[in-house]
């Protein structure tokens, strides 16, 4: 059997596998908030899968088993369900069916109940609503004025949501390769970019506004930000700060920055960290490894990493080190 083709996301944050109901429920309301869990007798027959990973704003779940029924409090968290199987969310009395095809976005301040029948898998989102509002207000360049309301349910063949459900898959995996104790910043971008996605994925009362045409920004601006970047690049490049350095919203400063240089500002820190990356690999020597590097200059994933060095020098890292050590023992070093 390929055991590749049988793990599920998140499967290197396992909380339990069980049969035993009391297990379950105790796992599940410990690990994701949950206030009530109901299981139907015969939910023995079923082994519950769940798995949780989770930082101060972002928590992601992957559940799975037979039927069974939630029940969520209000707290102070977006939360968002992609189910493959079927299942409904009830807000207050207002019931809603999630399925492959639909999602739901759960305000922080209601409380809910999903139910999903047998063979369900949930995929959760959950983020904290002020990390939420303040990439918003970073976004559009000020403060939100009214409360941020989703629309509550989605179908998933918009683009849009195929676009968000893409970048959950690619963050949970990521979460594969960037073990405990490896570098933060590149798992701080990633969070980031999911915080993001989910914003301009999902509709919402701001909907209109972040699809605005941009206002103008000044060259003074997008050099301001070049110079934060290139100061910054070893620690994680929020989009509210540069916002809030060049005094403009994310959207304007990243179309005028792609306008006057061919590239968005955060390929533009990517490129600064190759670079801080090649001068690493170049006098190193036997002090630090290639991966040690890569996670030093912001780059949780060895293969990526290597891709996207090759693909900008031409060389592949080891390339660089062996070329290097060899112009070391031929001048004698």
């Amino acid at each position: 059997m390929d055991t590749a083709a049988c793990r599920k996301p998140l499967d290197s944050f396992p909380i339990i596998r069980s049969r035993n109901i009391e297990e379950i429920r105790q796992a599940f309301i410990r690990s994701y908030g949950a206030r009530r869990l109901n299981l139907p007798r015969h939910a023995k027959d079923f082994e519950f899968r769940i798995n949780h990973w989770s930082s101060e704003n972002v928590g992601l779940l992957y559940l799975s088993g037979g039927p069974i029924e939630l029940e969520f409090p209000t707290g102070t968290f977006f939360r968002q369900a992609f189910v493959q199987g079927q299942g409904a969310i009830k807000l207050g009395r207002v019931e809603r069916q999630v399925t492959n095809e639909r999602t739901c976005v759960l305000p922080p301040d209601a409380s809910a109940v999903a139910s999903y029948g047998p063979g369900f898998e949930h995929f959760g989102l959950r983020i904290k609503a002020d990390a939420v509002l303040a990439k918003l207000a970073a976004l559009i360049g000020a403060t939100p004025s009214r409360k941020l309301v989703f629309d509550p349910t989605t179908s998933d063949e918009r683009l849009e949501i195929g676009n968000l459900r893409r970048m959950l898959m690619f963050f949970a995996a990521e979460l594969d390769t960037i073990a405990c104790g490896s570098p933060t910043l590149p798992l701080a971008e990633l969070e980031q970019a999911l915080l993001v996605s989910f914003i301009c994925n999902n509709r919402h009362n701001y909907t209109a506004l972040l699809d605005a045409p941009v206002r103008p920004v000044a060259s003074w601006q997008v050099r301001r930000a070049e110079e934060y970047i290139a100061a910054h690049w070893s620690q994680p490049i929020t989009i509210e700060e540069l916002a809030r350095i060049t005094s403009t919203s994310v959207r304007s400063l990243f179309h005028q920055f792609k306008r006057s240089r061919g590239q968005s500002p955060m390929a533009f820190v990517k490129d600064v960290r190759l670079q801080q990356a090649r001068d690493l690999l170049e006098r190193s020597g036997p002090a630090m490894s290639i991966t040690e590097i890569a996670g030093t200059c912001g780059f949780g994933n060895l293969s990526h990493f290597a891709k996207d060095y090759f693909k900008r020098f031409g060389e592949r890292p080891s390339d660089t080190v062996k070329r290097n050590r060899n112009l070391g023992a031929y001048r004698g070093v």
